[in-house]
C-alpha cells in the first residue's frame, strides 16, 4: 500500500512526453453505505522512452501497480498537500487589496499544479523481443515492412481506492453520481485528465442488486451473483474515443423508462419522479430527431441515457457526458400542471429542446471542426 509522498519540485518530475493512452478499463465496486468506491484500472499506454508514465490521481489510494502483470515502482503526490507556498502567500496579506491578490495567485498556482502528473509509474522494464516466426510476417518480399515505428506499449493495472471523497464524485443517501467538471475525472479513477488524451473504454460496475449503475457507453450485460445478499455487475463498452471528463458513472434505486419511438434513448430517475418523468418525455423523440437533421449529423453514440436527480443532489442543473446527461429533477413536470397552464406546454419543449441541443452539440461540435 503507497503512502502519500511529500511533493517534490517541478524539475525533479519527469515529463510525461509522448505517452498515449490505447484503450482503459474500469472494474469498480461501490459501497453505497459505506460512501465508498473500490477496485482497478487498466490502461493501455504507448510509453514513451523516459520509461516513466505519468497519470492524474486525486485523493485515491493507491494500493498496487503492476506493469505487464508484474508489480512495479510507483510514487503518489497528492496536490493537496502542496499547501506550503499558498499558507507563505496569505501570511502576508495585511488589506483586502493584498487578500484578493493572494486569492488569484493561490488560484493560478492551484491550476498550474494540477497540470502535473502527481501518480508517476515505472515503466522500465526491456522491450519484448519478437520471435522469429513474427519477424518473418513482417517481410514483404525479403525486405522488411516499411509500416508504423514499433511502440513500447505497456499494460497498466493500477488497484486503488475512493474513501471519503471530496469534489468530482459525491454521494447523497442511496445515490452516488459524479460530475464533470473540468480535471475531476481524475478524483475517482487515475487517467491522463488531458483535452488532448481520448480512447475508448470498457467499464464494469458492481453495485447492491437493488442498485442501477448508469455510465457512458451501451450497456452489454449484467450479471447478478451468486452472494449473499447479492450484487448486480453492469458492463459497458464506449467505442467512441473521449477525454476522461466525459466519463460519467450514476448509482441509485432507480426506474428506467425506455423510449418507446427511438431505441437507443432510455430516460432514468428515481421512483418517486416516474409519474412526472412518463409525462415530460413523452414528446422527446421528436426533439431528438428534429435536431439530428437540423445539425445533418447522427448522434455520435450507441445509446443515450439522460438521468433526473433532485436538485438537492446535483452540482450544476445539467451534467454532461459522453452518451448521457444529468439533469436537475426540476424539469419534470406532472400532467395536471400541463393541463392548467397553456404555456406550460409551450415552455416544456423549449426546456428539453435546449438540453437535448446542448447535449447534441457538444459532442457533434468537436467532429465538424
Amino acid at each position: 500500500m503507497a503512502k502519500p509522498r511529500k511533493p517534490k519540485t517541478e524539475d525533479a518530475k519527469p515529463e510525461n512526453s509522448g505517452a498515449v493512452v490505447r484503450h482503459q478499463k474500469l472494474c469498480l465496486s461501490v459501497d453505497i453505505d459505506k460512501r465508498q468506491i473500490y477496485g482497478y484500472t487498466e490502461l493501455e499506454i504507448a510509453v514513451p522512452d523516459i520509461g516513466i508514465v505519468g497519470l492524474h490521481a486525486e485523493n485515491l489510494g493507491i494500493e498496487s501497480v503492476f506493469v505487464d502483470g508484474e508489480a512495479t515502482e510507483f510514487e503518489y503526490y497528492p496536490h493537496q498537500q502542496q499547501n506550503a507556498d499558498s499558507e507563505k502567500r496569505w501570511s502576508s496579506v495585511s488589506s483586502p487589496s493584498s487578500a484578493a491578490d493572494a486569492a488569484g495567485a493561490a488560484y493560478l498556482s492551484a491550476l498550474e499544479r494540477e497540470r502535473v502528473p502527481n501518480l508517476l509509474i515505472n515503466c522500465c522494464k526491456a522491450f519484448r523481443v519478437p520471435n522469429e516466426v513474427q519477424e518473418v510476417g513482417n517481410l514483404e518480399n525479403g525486405v522488411p515492412s516499411s509500416g508504423e515505428p514499433k511502440q513500447n506499449v505497456k499494460l497498466v493495472r493500477i488497484n486503488y481506492w475512493v474513501d471519503k471523497a471530496e469534489t468530482g464524485i459525491h454521494f447523497d443517501n442511496e445515490v452516488l453520481h459524479t460530475d464533470n467538471q473540468i480535471r475531476r475525472a481524475r478524483c475517482w479513477f487515475p487517467c491522463m485528465d488531458e483535452g488532448f488524451q481520448r480512447c475508448c473504454y470498457d467499464l464494469e460496475f458492481t453495485v447492491a442488486h437493488n442498485l442501477v449503475a448508469v455510465s457512458s457507453g451501451s450497456l452489454l450485460y449484467q450479471v447478478l451473483s451468486k452472494d449473499d445478499p447479492p450484487h448486480k455487475t453492469y458492463v459497458y463498452r464506449l467505442d467512441v474515443p473521449v477525454t476522461a471528463q466525459w466519463i460519467s458513472l450514476v448509482v441509485a434505486p432507480f426506474e428506467i423508462l425506455p423510449d418507446p419511438h427511438v431505441g437507443l434513448i432510455s430516460h432514468v430517475c428515481l421512483p418517486a419522479n416516474l409519474p412526472k418523468l412518463q409525462n415530460t418525455v413523452e414528446f422527446f423523440h421528436n426533439a431528438f430527431n428534429h435536431y439530428e437533421e437540423y445539425l445533418d449529423a447522427k448522434f455520435p453514440f450507441g445509446s443515450y441515457t439522460q438521468v433526473f436527480l433532485a436538485p438537492e443532489m446535483t452540482v450544476s442543473s445539467k451534467s454532461l457526458g459522453a452518451s448521457m446527461g444529468v439533469f436537475s429533477s426540476e424539469v419534470l413536470y406532472d400532467d395536471t400542471v400541463i393541463d392548467q397552464d397553456s404555456l406550460g406546454a409551450a415552455r416544456m419543449p423549449l426546456t428539453i429542446d435546449k438540453r437535448e441541443a446542448s447535449m447534441i452539440m457538444s459532442f457533434i461540435s468537436p467532429k465538424i471542426k
